[in-house]
Order: structure tokens, then sequence, then C-alpha cells
């Protein structure tokens, strides 16, 4: 006996559950990803002039001091300041990559000698660009 074979149609592939796997990944990493403004936990001063400001230049580095003592330059941590210099300046000899701007958070209850060392480190490193962070009154 002589059977009809049936056409077999081309299998496809379902692109739904694929897509709501990649878009549950997409929403699980935008919840878990904590932003620069989030990591830092300062408790800037405020001042009448603080005006929000976007970083215009590309290479600005970002100095944060702490009322506890913690020190991060770049999000990395440092031992103290006098050993933030001696890497600096030793990074400057290495590599043509030179601080072009400097921000500067410190808490408001910083010890005052901090932020005087952070702007003198600015000044004999040579960088003409320096600013501190506050918030609006």
């Amino acid at each position: 006996m002589r059977f009809k074979r049936q056409r077999l149609e081309p299998a496809d592939l379902n692109m739904t559950p694929l897509i709501d796997v990649v878009f549950l990944l997409l929403i699980f990493f935008m919840v878990s990803a904590r932003l620069p403004e989030q990591a830092l936990n300062l408790q800037l001063p405020t001042a009448n002039t603080a005006e929000i400001q976007t970083p215009s230049l590309p290479n600005i580095s970002v100095l944060s001091l702490y009322a506890n003592g913690r020190i991060l330059f770049n999000d990395q941590t440092q031992v103290s300041l006098e050993q933030l210099e001696a890497d600096l300046i030793q990074l400057n000899k290495d590599s043509s990559s030179i601080i072009e701007a400097l921000l500067i958070q410190a808490e408001s209850n910083t010890q005052h000698q901090q932020l005087v060392f952070a702007l003198d480190l600015a000044r004999r490193l040579g960088i003409e660009k320096v600013r501190i962070a506050t918030q609006p009154l």
C-alpha cells in the first residue's frame, strides 16, 4: 500500500522565550547595578551658590575625602594623601597621562587640614582646574 507522504513544514525557532529571558536579565542588572552617585555616600557641605554641573572635561579625576579619614581617588581606596601624592608623581613620570581637572568631594565634617592638603596637592601636581563639590542649600 502506498501512503501519501505529508509535507513537513520547516522548523522555526520561537524567539519569544529568548526575548523574555534577555529582558529579565536586563532588568536584573539594572536593578542591582550601583551607580556612581549611590556608591559615594558623602554628606557634602551646602552653599547658596551651588550649581548642578555636568563634567565637561573627559579626563576629570575625583578625590573623595570622608570624615572618618577614608580617602578615595577615582573610586580606588588610598592609604593617605601623602601616599596618593607619591603615587601620582610617579604616574606623571611614567606616563603622559596628566590630570587635567580635579573634583574634590569632601564631607561637610571632614578635617579642614585634609581639604587644605588636597588643594595643596593639586597645586604641586600642576592641576589648574580644581573644584570643590557642594550641594544646593
